[in-house]
């Protein structure tokens, strides 16, 4: 159960960094995943370690009051997604009093020193958990009613996400081309949600095992099986990120699309619409890369593809995959291989290409089969590379 967790968090920081923040509402998300992991190896480490310097070191650090914080990131995450707005305004800081005040609370029990928190630990170990001076973690809410109002507090935030999933209309449709994006991201917030909820009740009985247990060991032998449903939800939740990348772009935004000659139009008129993930300014910077890429002539390397493309020019590759499949008026395969072969009419104009081969001419240019040498030579010119070299040459 703890490789599981620490798969979740190491894939969760890597959800934050990586992502490299293109659309804010995945810092929500990152965070929402990574405390949720944090969280249940706290709790997991609380219950199972019987290592009183392990337990008091846990204790030490107010990761618990971060429970009041996954409600309202899971919200923030949706709202932001759905509205294709994530800016933080003044007053969303009002989901997180509850937390501030039980952070506030705990303060005092991590200021105490370290022989009192070991003293803690050995009597949460070896004694009966009734009347423990441990509840005293909390000078604001005791150990038993703080948990149970996690659970309230989290399933009040559940209540409000599922009201704006149920609320929004996707019109899948109306999206053309990109409906596909669209649909992934409406059966992801669904899973998301449903999984969230699948969480929260998992917590709830977690909580309802700790009221009625009265030590440690009794816990440890009937709660092994909710934690590893916990950490079983959580690396789900990673793994549709992980085998979904798309999910990560959110949903596409509709935007008009004019006329190119409208000088004199005094209104626009629409013509179509277009929909994208990524902003004008995202697009534009790709594009710059791949120009400098191509000038770079890297595309006459035999074993270019996207995933060594993303690292060339510092792209995620499901950012540069996205960008061909979506945007782009050509795929990856057909766009590199027509500058190879602008490559090689480029050599026979100058001359270069006269006295070589096919064969060479082929592998100059990076491609590893006549098959698809021939193939797209002839799409571009009409001509196959031989008689091109011979008309030229007449």
């Amino acid at each position: 159960m703890l490789v599981l967790n620490g798969i979740g968090i190491f894939l969760s920081i890597l959800l934050l960094v990586y992502n490299k923040g293109y659309k804010s509402a995945n810092v929500y998300l990152g965070l929402f995943l990574y405390l949720s992991n944090l969280i249940s190896l706290s709790l997991y480490l609380h219950i199972f370690s019987n290592s009183k310097a392990v337990l008091a070191f846990v204790m030490s650090i107010p990761i618990n009051p971060s429970a009041y914080t996954l409600g309202p990131l899971a919200y923030l995450y949706v709202r932001s997604i759905l509205r294709d707005n994530a800016r933080f305004t003044k007053y969303d800081g009002l989901h997180f009093v509850i937390f501030a005040v039980n952070f506030i609370g705990r303060l005092p029990y991590n200021l105490v020193g370290w022989e009192e928190k070991l003293r803690i630990a050995n009597d949460i170990i070896n004694h009966s958990w009734e009347g423990i001076s441990f509840s005293n973690k909390n000078n604001i809410l005791p150990v038993r009613i703080n948990s149970v109002l996690k659970g309230i507090h989290f399933f009040l935030y559940l209540i409000l996400i599922w009201g704006l999933i149920l609320k929004n209309k996707f019109n899948i449709s109306s999206f053309g081309k990109v409906g596909k994006q669209l649909k992934i991201v409406k059966n992801w917030l669904y899973f998301f949600v449903i999984m969230a909820t699948f969480l929260a009740f998992i917590f709830v009985f977690i909580v309802l095992l700790f009221l009625i247990t009265k030590d440690k060991i009794t816990f440890q032998s009937e709660g092994k099986i909710l934690f590893l449903l916990v950490f079983i939800g959580l690396i789900m939740l990673i793994l549709g990120l992980v085998l979904f990348p798309q999910i990560l772009y959110g949903i596409p935004i509709e935007k008009l699309k004019l006329p190119e000659n409208n000088n004199e139009i005094k209104e626009p008129i629409v013509i179509e619409t277009e929909s994208f993930s990524f902003s004008e300014d995202y697009i534009d910077k790709i594009r710059m890369l791949l120009e400098i890429w191509k000038k770079e002539h890297k595309f006459l390397n035999a074993d270019s593809s996207t995933h060594i493309m993303s690292r060339e020019i510092g792209l995620p590759v499901h950012h540069v995959t996205y960008f061909f499949n979506q945007i782009s008026n050509e795929k990856y395969i057909y766009w590199r291989n027509r500058l190879r072969v602008e490559y090689a009419i480029d050599l026979i104009n100058r001359q270069e290409g006269y006295n070589k081969t096919i064969e060479v001419l082929r592998k100059e240019c990076g491609f590893k089969s006549y098959s698809a040498f021939f193939q797209t030579f002839k799409q571009i010119t009409g001509k196959l590379p031989k008689d091109y070299i011979r008309d030229i040459k007449s």
